[in-house]
């Protein structure tokens, strides 16, 4: 995936948040401040402590999440990530459907999505993710065998799909960043557990005969899927 060049990043900040708890917490807000959530009363030894032995940790996730593009500023011009490659945004004060991609490499907002913030492209990337679950759904459905109860999409920023107990499949808007071969592969992924309700081998090898080219998606997501950006 194409990135952009970043300033370097702030110096770590801390923040130790005293609650009614019982154990320890380390969560990260942004790249540069660790939120420490400790029971009332712990001891700055005891802190000092758990920063000591998760020092590598907290090195690696700091290191993650300074690779997290900005949420897009909504200007004109602004390259905006959509199915894995960069699309400049051209903002006009009125849109018709057919106009949103009517020009290769732009995507067409209209003035009052761009005014919401990154908020205004939800609405785009719903549309492309459902587009292209139902495209890949129904052909390796029909294939496979592999009936399924319709199709919802998420809001979900912590994974990429799911299929529920009754076989609904359920995909994260933000699939409509990544390409069109990790799309491909979550919907094999997700329904590939029609049949196998867990991530055994034979899950794997079915995956593998949805789509044999499966790797080469999934690779996308593990090596740029915690770069995207979040809103």
């Amino acid at each position: 995936m194409p990135t952009k060049n970043g300033a370097s990043p702030a110096p770590l900040e801390y923040k130790i948040i005293y609650s009614k708890r019982k154990t320890i917490e380390l969560r990260f807000d942004g790249a540069n401040l660790l939120l420490i959530k400790v029971p009332q009363r712990t001891r700055k030894s005891a802190i000092e402590a758990i920063l000591h032995q998760k020092a590598d940790w907290i090195e690696r996730t700091r290191k993650r999440l300074a690779q997290r593009l900005p949420v897009p500023q909504m200007v004109q011009g602004e390259q905006i990530l959509l199915l894995g490659s960069w699309h400049s945004l051209n903002i006009r004060k009125v849109v018709t459907p057919d106009e949103i991609f009517n020009t290769p490499g732009v995507i067409t907002l209209s003035q009052k999505l761009a005014s919401q913030g990154a908020a205004g492209l939800i609405p785009l990337y719903r549309q492309v993710t459902r587009q292209w679950t139902e495209h890949y759904a129904q052909i390796y459905s029909e294939k496979h065998q592999l009936p399924y109860n319709g199709i919802r999409v998420s809001s979900a920023k912590t994974r990429w799909g799911s299929c529920g107990a009754n076989n609904t499949l359920n995909f994260s808007w933000r699939l409509a960043m990544t390409p069109l071969l990790s799309i491909e592969y979550v919907v094999a992924h997700e329904l590939a557990h029609i049949k196998h309700r867990n991530h055994s081998k034979a899950f794997w090898g079915f995956v593998a005969q949805i789509m044999p080219n499966y790797e080469q998606g999934r690779a996308w997501l593990k090596q740029n899927g915690h770069a995207l950006p979040v809103f």
